[in-house]
C-alpha cells in the first residue's frame, strides 16, 4: 500500500468517518471509499476507526480491511500522499500494539489510541499504569501515535496537562485529541510543546516548523475551532465535518486570517463558528446514527448506512430533527 512516508501530521481540520454498515449489518466498503474521497476532496484530514467509525464494533480482520479500503480509496483518486490517521485503541497495550501494526500494514501512517476503560476502576487511581500503557504502545508502535482522551468513552478515565506533557516527551507521540472539551488544558500542552526546547527534541527539521505542528493539539469538536485557535491549537477533529467538512474548512482558515489581523475575516469566522457550534451541538444530540441519516439524507442515499448493536435505530423524533434543523446549515454547506 501506498503511504506518505512523513512523520507530521498537517495542521487544519481532520474529520473521523462513520462506517457504513448495510442492512446485515457488514461493512459496505463502496459507500466507505465514496465518503473517503468526498472528504479529501473538500480538503480535510482523513481519521478512520474513531469513536464515530464504530472501531469497537468491529473484529481486527475488519479494522483492517476498512484501512485499506481508506488508503486504496485515496491512492486511486489522486490523494497518494496523504495521511492517513487510524484508530487503534484496544483492551490492552498487547491488543493495540497488534492493531497499530494491522493499520501500519494497511497503508495507516499515523495510529491514535484512546486509554482503555474495561478496568477504569483499577487504571482511574492507578496512574503510573495508564502513563505505561501509553508508553510501551508508543515503544512499539510502527507508526507515530495521538493520544485520545476521551473520558466519555474510556469509562471516566481522563488525563491532566501535567500527564499529557509527560507522554508528549516520547519521541513516536505526535499529537493529542482532547476530547474533553477542555480548552485551557489544550492551551498549557501547546504551551510546553511549542518552546524552542521542546522542538529541538524533535530534530532541526522540525525545529524550525512554523506552517505544521511537531506536536499536534487538536480538539475532538468543532465547536470551539475559534477559541481553540487563539489558545494555540492546531485545527480539530470533528464528527461534524462527515456532513459540513467546507464550512468547517472555511471556519478554520478565515479564523487563521483573522487571527493574524484581517478583520474581516475574523468577522466571517466568527459568524462561521455561530454556525458550526450549532450544528455541532445537532450532531452530538444525534449521536452517531443521526449522523449516519444526515449523510443519506443530505449527501447521498446509503452513504452514512446502519450502525452495529448495541447502538440502536433513530426514532422518528430525532430523524426529523436532523432533516429539519440541519437543513439550513447542509444549503449553506451547498453553496461553498
Amino acid at each position: 500500500m501506498t503511504a506518505s512516508s512523513s512523520k507530521v501530521w498537517p495542521n487544519g481540520v481532520s474529520v473521523p468517518l462513520t462506517t457504513p454498515f448495510k442492512a446485515d449489518e457488514t461493512i459496505d466498503h463502496a459507500a466507505l471509499a465514496a465518503q473517503v474521497v468526498r472528504l479529501a476532496q473538500a480538503g480535510v484530514g482523513i481519521v478512520l476507526l474513531g469513536t464515530n467509525g464504530e472501531a469497537s464494533h468491529l473484529s481486527a480482520e475488519e479494522r483492517k480491511s476498512v484501512v485499506e479500503t481508506g488508503r486504496k480509496a485515496l491512492d486511486s483518486n489522486g490523494f497518494e500522499g496523504t495521511p492517513l490517521l487510524v484508530g487503534t485503541g484496544g483492551g490492552s497495550a498487547a491488543t493495540t500494539i497488534e492493531l497499530c501494526k494491522d493499520a501500519a500494514s494497511a497503508g495507516a501512517t499515523h495510529a491514535i489510541v484512546i486509554c482503555p476503560g474495561y478496568f477504569a476502576f483499577a487504571m482511574g487511581r492507578d496512574r503510573q499504569a495508564i502513563l505505561d500503557f501509553f508508553n510501551k504502545v508508543m515503544d512499539h508502535s510502527p507508526i507515530p501515535v495521538m493520544i485520545y482522551n476521551f473520558p466519555g468513552a474510556a469509562a471516566g478515565i481522563d488525563l491532566n496537562s501535567d500527564e499529557l506533557c509527560a507522554l508528549a516527551e516520547h519521541p513516536n507521540c505526535f499529537g493529542a485529541k482532547l476530547t474533553c472539551a477542555m480548552i485551557g488544558k489544550g492551551q498549557r500542552l501547546a504551551a510546553y510543546t511549542q518552546t524552542p526546547e521542546f522542538l529541538a527534541k524533535r530534530g532541526p527539521q522540525l525545529a524550525s516548523v512554523t506552517e505544521t505542528g511537531a506536536f499536534q493539539v487538536l480538539p475532538g469538536f468543532s465547536e470551539s475551532l475559534l477559541p481553540a485557535l487563539l489558545a494555540k491549537h492546531h485545527g480539530c477533529i470533528t464528527g461534524t465535518g462527515n456532513v459540513f467538512p467546507k464550512t468547517i474548512n472555511r471556519l478554520y482558515t478565515q479564523a487563521l486570517k483573522g487571527l493574524k489581523g484581517d478583520a474581516k475575516a475574523l468577522e466571517e469566522a466568527v459568524r462561521l463558528q455561530d454556525r458550526v457550534a450549532r450544528s455541532d451541538f445537532i450532531i452530538v444530540k444525534a449521536g452517531i446514527q443521526g449522523t449516519k441519516h444526515a449523510l443519506d439524507h443530505f449527501v447521498q442515499p446509503g452513504l452514512g448506512g446502519t450502525s452495529r448493536l448495541p447502538l440502536g435505530k433513530l426514532t422518528p423524533e430525532v430523524k426529523a430533527m436532523v432533516e429539519t434543523e440541519l437543513k439550513e446549515d447542509w444549503e449553506f454547506e451547498s453553496s461553498l
